[in-house]
């Protein structure tokens, strides 16, 4: 590894210099510059063996908290995690637990297991509506109707 002297800091400020002067150096230059650097040395996901692994780690916390992954697609890195560990991938459990169980009359309906007209509740009366007729038209005032002397014949 080299050592930087004050006066390769001074060469290499006075180099910036001139190439923002100059025009040649961008914003967006140096941010592409940056990331292809920065891909280079945390882009690789190794494992938990590489240097750069914790670093790796907060970043993706950061982008998970930030919602930089689809709700879908976290499913689906979760269906392999899971599979990884060995546990069994099928459907989602149900969010609620079942109805309890309820047992049915194991009896035949007889004579003495069926209920008394007493024991069965009359039923609720049912209200009727009260639909009006169709609105007819009425007569126009010069006295001529259309359908006057029409007949619509036989069927055939």
């Amino acid at each position: 590894m080299t050592t930087m002297t004050p006066e390769d800091a001074i060469k290499a400020a006075s180099s910036v210099a001139r190439d923002i002067a100059d025009g040649t150096l961008s914003p967006t230059d140096l941010e592409g510059q940056a990331v292809a650097e920065l891909r280079a040395l945390v882009g690789e996901v190794v494992g938990p063996d590489d240097p750069a692994w914790s670093l790796q780690c907060d970043i993706a916390r950061q982008v998970l908290a930030l919602d930089g992954v689809p709700a879908d697609e976290l499913a689906e890195w979760l269906a392999v995690a899971r599979q990884r560990a060995g546990e069994p991938v099928g459907t989602p459990a149900l969010a609620e637990t079942p109805p309890e169980p309820v047992s049915l009359p194991t009896e035949a309906h007889g004579p003495e297991t069926v209920p008394a007209a007493d024991d069965v509740p009359d039923p609720a009366p049912v209200a009727l509506a009260v639909v009006p007729p169709p609105p007819t038209s009425p007569r126009q005032a010069d006295g001529y109707d259309p359908l006057t002397g029409w007949s619509p014949g036989g069927r055939r």
